[in-house]
């Protein structure tokens, strides 16, 4: 399997990066909809989402 140059690898990070910084405006939006009723715990490329009830971020390494 080809993993792409370095150029390559860092802009699949950065855009997997931005999609993490999406999933967790989704999820807090979706907190303040229903206080409480939303947990996650997602990993990505570049990113981790965790928490529960809302103030969640996209902690990019």
């Amino acid at each position: 399997m080809h993993a792409g140059s370095a150029d390559e690898l860092r802009e699949k990070e950065r855009r997997s990066q931005d999609i993490g910084r999406r999933i967790a405006d989704l999820l807090n939006e979706a907190a303040s909809i229903a206080p409480g009723a939303v947990s996650a715990n997602v990993t990505g490329l570049g990113f981790t989402i965790r928490g529960a009830g809302g103030g969640f971020r996209a902690d990019t390494r």
